[in-house]
């Protein structure tokens, strides 16, 4: 392991010894900010993924590893809702309403929390 994997290593768990402290996680357990962390990230990661998807063969080696992990797991959620309809938006163009559906669920689930 070198040096920039190291520090890259600590900053992450610096970060996330950060949140735990921010959120009150340490001495008693809030689920409800850690299930909204949770979800918030869920979300992020949702979208960027979706927005990735027109761009696949263009990303590098590591990325496309990246990609297809997470891919792994969007794929199939998305796959739930195919028998939506497309939403069109031009004379030849149309777009999968599925990330669009799983954004939305998730978004309700954040303002529920």
């Amino acid at each position: 392991m070198n040096k920039t994997e190291i520090i890259r290593i600590s900053i992450i768990a610096l970060l996330i010894v950060a949140l735990f402290n921010a959120f009150g996680i340490g001495g008693n357990v809030n689920i409800k900010w850690l299930l909204k962390l949770v979800t918030g990230f869920s979300l992020f990661i949702v979208i960027l993924y979706w927005k990735v998807i027109p761009y696949k063969s263009k990303l590098n080696e590591d990325n496309l590893k990246k990609f297809e992990a997470v891919g792994n797991i969007c794929d199939p959620i998305f796959n739930l809702f195919t028998k939506l309809p497309k939403i069109k938006l031009g004379d030849y163009t149309e777009m999968n309403s599925a990330p669009l559906v799983v954004c939305g669920i998730l978004i309700l689930i954040l303002i529920m929390l």
